[in-house]
């Protein structure tokens, strides 16, 4: 893909793995976010330009898929170019590789929508940014399209009364704090995951398979596939909830998905739709799920 550019480089620490001993889901995320700030430059769409344009650049739906784990200490980039122009949206595609081995670690699939600051609508893109979008069109590859989530697997019919009717638990209570919000003065969309994340844990013992006992039989979960839908800003000192339901689980699969709420007006904020694994984690493969699991999904 000779029109992709580079627009991350970094590094997993410690602090961004979890008790699975890999990268936590959400830092796939947040570096997704870096490279979308330097893509953004790349369109002519700085940061700093925002003052003068009144413009800002805002996720509105992400399909990702993780291919491998990463652990602490690999090297991570990222690439990025744009599948589809629109009149005020663009398709991108982010490709994240491990930078040692060039193994492929995860593909994102992001619209993202350009964001009238001032009205907070979405608005048509200068024609500068889709000039330079043009120099940067990319076909996405096999690794990144559906495997397990389709578009259509995103519920649109959302609601706190739907949720209370599928019999959705709330897996995650929080708030949101002011350093959590970027330069368009809203949660950034890694902290959109890390609710999902946190929400996990709570998902899995729903399931009647927790944290402890994981742990004691040498288990772990991962997620391979993730479909969001945001549907309204957040910003700081909003408070937020999240309804989780299981789908079905069969075989080595659990299907999930997370509704995230404003605490301060019950509006939906995001849905998300994953798939999810359960691990050996000595030897990282994974393992069939629990026939106890099915009864309570």
């Amino acid at each position: 893909m000779p029109a992709m550019i580079d627009t991350y480089r970094g590094y997993v620490s410690l602090q961004e793995c979890d008790e699975m001993g890999h990268m936590n889901i959400q830092h796939y995320i947040a570096k997704g976010s870096d490279s979308s700030f330097n893509l953004r430059v790349a369109l002519g769409l700085a940061a700093l330009d925002q003052p003068a344009s009144g413009l800002g650049y805002v996720a509105l739906e992400h399909h990702i898929r993780f291919h491998r784990e990463l652990r602490a200490s690999d090297l991570v980039v990222i690439r990025a170019g744009i599948v589809e122009i629109r009149d005020k949206t663009f398709r991108i595609y982010q490709e994240m590789r491990e930078a040692l081995d060039d193994r492929l670690a995860a593909t994102f699939v992001v619209d993202t929508g350009c964001l009238d600051l001032e009205t907070r609508r979405l608005t048509q893109w200068p024609e500068e940014a889709r000039r330079r979008a043009g120099s940067l069109m990319v076909s996405l590859p096999p690794e990144a399209l559906p495997r397990s989530l389709p578009k259509e697997a995103v519920e649109r019919d959302v609601s706190l009364v739907r949720a209370d009717e599928l019999g959705m638990v709330e897996t995650n209570r929080s708030v949101v704090n002011t350093w959590e919000c970027d330069t368009n003065g809203h949660m950034n969309a890694r902290f959109f995951m890390a609710r999902f994340s946190d929400a996990q844990g709570h998902m899995w013992a729903h399931a009647g398979l927790g944290r402890h006992e994981q742990a004691a039989r040498g288990l772990a979960t991962a997620t391979v596939e993730m479909r969001l839908a945001y549907f309204r800003e957040l910003r700081a000192g909003e408070t937020l909830f999240v309804r989780t339901g299981i789908l079905a689980t069969e075989g080595k699969t659990i299907r999930y998905r997370h509704w995230l709420f404003s605490g301060d007006t019950g509006e939906v904020a995001c849905v998300a739709e994953g798939a999810g694994l359960l691990f050996d984690k000595a030897s990282r493969k994974a393992v069939p799920l629990p026939s106890s699991m099915n009864a309570r999904a």
